[in-house]
């Protein structure tokens, strides 16, 4: 038995037979009609679309023959494949390539073959239409002839089915193409070669706040307030320029923009593409990052002065103690003075950490759980309580108000230094009123803690400034402080989204009302 040598585009040929997906697909009328076509003009008993992969031949269609494939070795469709026009085997019995090939000793006992090949559209020779008989016959020369039309109706259909396969998929790819334009979050833009707006996805239109309609045929340039330099060169060396500028919108309105532009040829026309977004947040966020970055400087430079005061106490009043002899009583006085100036370096660093760590870790670093104002209560007036002033607190919490989403351990330190700048301002036997009561948080339910007292108030200048580092309202004697609890206050219940209101007037006290989310209401 002579077995096929492999045809010289090999590789090729099975890459573009497996592209067609065409092999072990179930049986389709328009192939079985040309096999059922066949058998009948050539009075045939078997009539084949055969299929050659790697290692075995896969019938499309099949009349008069059950199995579904065989092996390559034994095909005689392979001979065939080499051929360019008809190959016809009139009596295998006596041919000594196929005499004793097991298709032809055993079932299903070919005697005469006639086969042509079937091109893929690339002209890839990817199997036959072959007609078989038990009997040896001759093959003539229009025989010839109509089996080569008829094998040529097969490519044609495996042509269609290629075409109908590339359709759907271009249609599929399309429709993801559409689907991604419409669902991008950014706004995307296609300008002919003069500029002017072709066509826009939803989020273009939402940008500049119109339909298509509106933008279509505008010069892309009139969307932006000034021009930005260097984008023509750029395009011109067929660079994706990318630039920051503002963006305007047909009723006026100007908004932060970022864009990239690169150009395309299309059907070989001249395109450009554009990718569009507002980037507000983003300036606002840079912005928090400068103003960030100067407030630290200032708390550095406040810092410093804040920290040299008590520093130098310390090391003047413990250089006299090393260079003098002192009696036991003034001696005390100024470890005592030492004492108390380092307890305010203590105090100040400690704060000055605080306010760092909150600033650093923002609302990452939060560890967020349910808690009630009660139980937050009793743990900042423990902390408290080293100043000897908890019994001037009147503490009332309705049982209605709601848990709270909060970092207990920084929500606590807040309360801790808005109660203690209340006891702090106010006159040592004058009561800090704190009342917790449901309230109405941004439309949702929230929880209101009110703190009041009656000590000497701030004016509206003072009241302005209440948050700024190492600021000190009033001249209170004897009101110990760094001037930071009301900075470490501010930063912590903004990280919580609280809203908070200062009531205060000089001489007649302060009334704070922070009102927090209640934990229900808090949305991820």
């Amino acid at each position: 038995m002579l077995v096929a040598p492999l045809l010289p585009d090999e590789p090729r040929r099975l890459a573009v037979l497996l592209n067609l997906n065409i092999l072990d697909t179930p049986p389709e009328e328009r192939f079985d009609r040309i096999t059922r076509m066949a058998a009948r003009l050539f009075h045939v008993p078997i009539a084949l679309v055969s299929l050659i992969d790697a290692d075995r031949q896969w019938f499309k269609s099949r009349v008069g023959i059950a199995l579904p494939e065989s092996p390559r070795r034994t095909s005689f469709c392979t001979h065939a494949m080499l051929q360019d026009g008809v190959f016809v085997v009139e009596d295998a019995t006596i041919d000594l390539r196929f005499a004793d090939n097991p298709t032809v000793v055993d079932e299903p006992h070919v005697r005469f073959y006639a086969g042509y090949p079937i091109a893929a559209p690339d002209g890839s020779k990817i199997g036959t239409l072959c007609v078989i008989d038990h009997t040896a016959r001759h093959f003539s020369d229009d025989d010839r002839a109509l089996l080569r039309d008829l094998a040529g109706m097969v490519a044609h259909e495996v042509a269609a089915s290629e075409l109908q396969r590339h359709l759907r998929q271009q249609s599929e790819n399309d429709t993801w193409l559409r689907g991604l334009l419409d669902n991008a979050p950014d706004g995307v833009m296609m300008l002919d070669e003069n500029g002017l707006v072709l066509s826009l996805n939803p989020a273009a239109e939402e940008l500049f706040g119109c339909t298509s309609a509106e933008l279509i045929g505008r010069p892309g340039r009139s969307l932006m307030v000034e021009t930005i330099e260097g984008i023509s060169e750029g395009l011109r060396q067929g660079r994706a320029v990318t630039a920051d500028g503002n963006g305007r919108r047909p009723d006026g309105s100007t908004f932060p923009l970022e864009f990239s532009v690169r150009t395309m040829r299309l059907d070989g026309e001249l395109r450009y593409a554009a990718i569009v977004r507002d980037i507000a947040r983003r300036r606002e966020a840079e912005q928090a990052i400068i103003a960030r970055d100067i407030r630290r400087s200032k708390y550095l430079a406040t810092a410093t002065h804040e920290l040299r005061t008590p520093m130098a106490s310390v090391l003047g009043f413990s250089e006299l103690l090393m260079k003098r002899e002192f009696d036991a009583k003034t001696g005390a006085e100024l470890v005592g003075i030492i004492h108390a100036q380092a307890g305010v370096l203590i105090s100040v660093t400690n704060q000055l950490l605080d306010l760092a760590r909150i600033e650093a870790g923002g609302k990452g670093a939060l560890r967020i759980g349910t808690h009630t104002l009660a139980d937050l209560f009793t743990q900042a007036l423990a902390a408290l309580e080293p100043l000897g002033q908890n019994h001037r607190i009147a503490l009332s919490i309705d049982p209605a108000a709601a848990p709270v989403a909060a970092d207990p351990q920084r929500l606590q330190l807040a309360l801790v230094n808005l109660v203690g700048n209340a006891l702090n301002y106010s006159d040592g036997d004058s009561p800090v009123a704190v009342d917790v009561t449901p309230a109405p948080y941004r439309g949702m339910a929230g929880v209101q803690v009110r703190v009041a007292d009656q000590g000497i108030g701030m004016s509206a200048e003072q009241v302005a400034r209440l948050y700024d580092a190492f600021y000190r309202a009033g001249a209170k004697p004897g009101v110990a402080g760094s001037g930071l609890g009301m900075a470490i206050f501010k930063e912590i219940t903004d990280l919580h989204n609280a809203t908070v209101d200062v009531d205060s007037a000089l001489g007649r006290g302060t009334v704070v009302t922070l009102v927090l989310p209640a934990a229900q209401a808090e949305t991820p």
